[in-house]
């Protein structure tokens, strides 16, 4: 890649820029190699800003940090500045949302200049396909069956459907085929929202899609979203579901004699974290956590009610009369409770979940933020959960 980095890296001017975003940058690299690799095949004009670039903000404006994605805004706007560039490509639909629809919005309310393009590089390369100024070479491989996956972002947000389909079709030994449900009316991979709120049900979205897939008689399904491809590999996975994804630039790429190192092997493994983690924010998690921490959760108990409790777990029915009590209890006391406990929280949660280093040192800033956001979201849901785990150990069944 080098040649690439001293004819296209930082520093340079160009017509366009390229934004790889977040998941194609440390997830998913192959998704912004084979991406960069296909726009220098086309003879496109463009650079990238390297270490300049930014999220594109998404996260933060769906959690509301509006003067976060404000600072991540003009940041992102001043890097492309600098590079003369009047196109934004992108390769995650996400990205391209937010270049496309987002940046010009909040550019206007907030009086900044906003003079640039968005384009997805499938629609740069369609243009070059039809212009005869790009082709795939026939390199007499063996035809292969594959689908196209309409992504949310890319499809009913930005209405980019046809551009990847001719991408497709002009490659040699691709033998394209339609799923049934296609288009604006084509299934979501069941990825963000309903994977985070209902893992199980996600996945089960996935399957549905990828069944899609296999009805029609495709051997790979390819994507361009890198949220979609993550999800889709792994409901493939966990449901056995017998067909491959394969990220778009990825697979043409490979039509040019380009390869690039499988992402699956970290996909599995950053997901093992994340699934761990959203299994853990919820009511049942995070009182199957607290049922490894009564020891400490006693003792942190404010007023002296530690030993009170104590004392009252050797009363025989004392705890059961105080059941009703304890949903207003918890919500009062679990916060005065959260830091004297949260070291050893941290240290549960370690054990628990198989992180890699990186988020072992975010996660002492990260989880108490975390706790005070969603405990009084949860704790009414999480206190029926925990009573009776509590009585048992203060009897001294579970010690």
């Amino acid at each position: 890649m080098m040649r690439l980095a001293e004819k296209h890296g930082p520093g340079k001017k160009a017509k366009n820029v390229y934004f790889a975003g977040c998941t194609a940058s440390y997830v998913e690299p192959d998704i912004s190699m084979a991406s960069v690799r296909l726009l220098d095949e086309a003879s496109v004009d463009f650079t990238y800003v390297g270490n300049k670039e930014n999220c594109c903000g998404t996260p933060m404006l769906v959690a509301g940090k509006w003067d976060v994605f404000e600072e991540i805004l003009r940041r992102n706007l001043e890097a492309v500045k600098e590079t003369g560039a009047d196109t934004v490509i992108a390769s995650c639909p996400a990205c391209d949302m937010m270049w496309r629809h987002v940046y010009p919005t909040w550019a206007k309310k907030l009086g900044i200049e906003y003079n640039l393009t968005a384009k997805h590089y499938s629609e740069v390369l369609s243009e070059k396909i039809a212009s005869g100024e790009f082709t795939f070479p026939d390199t007499g491989r063996e035809p292969v069956t594959v689908t196209w996956h309409d992504s949310c972002h890319i499809g009913r947000v930005s209405g980019v459907y046809e551009p990847p389909r001719d991408l497709i079709k002009a490659i040699p030994h691709a033998r394209f085929v339609e799923m049934t449900h296609h288009h604006n009316e084509a299934h979501c991979c069941g990825s963000v929202l309903t994977l985070i709120k209902d893992p199980p049900v996600a996945a089960d979205i996935g399957e549905t899609r990828l069944n899609d897939a296999v009805e029609v008689g495709a051997s790979k399904v390819l994507a361009l979203c890198p949220c979609c491809e993550f999800q889709l590999r792994v409901s493939a996975d966990k449901k056995q579901v017998p067909v491959e994804v394969i990220d778009l630039a990825r697979f043409a790429s490979s039509a040019l004699g380009y390869d690039f190192p499988d992402p699956n092997p970290e996909v599995q493994r950053q997901w093992a974290v994340f699934e761990a983690m959203i299994a853990l924010m919820t009511p049942q998690g995070f009182a199957d956590l607290m049922g490894t921490m009564w020891p400490e959760l006693i003792s942190a108990m404010p007023f002296g009610m530690g030993p009170m409790m104590k004392v009252m777990g050797r009363i025989p029915g004392a705890l059961n009369l105080m059941k009703p009590m304890f949903p207003i209890l918890f919500p009062r006391l679990l916060p005065m409770m959260m830091p004297t406990v949260m070291p050893v929280m941290l240290e549960k949660v370690a054990e628990r979940i198989p992180m890699p280093d990186y988020t072992l040192e975010q996660i002492p800033e990260i989880m108490p933020t975390v706790m005070n956001n969603l405990m009084p979201h949860m704790i009414g849901d999480v206190v029926p959960l925990v009573t009776q785990s509590m009585i048992d150990y203060l009897q001294g069944r579970n010690a």
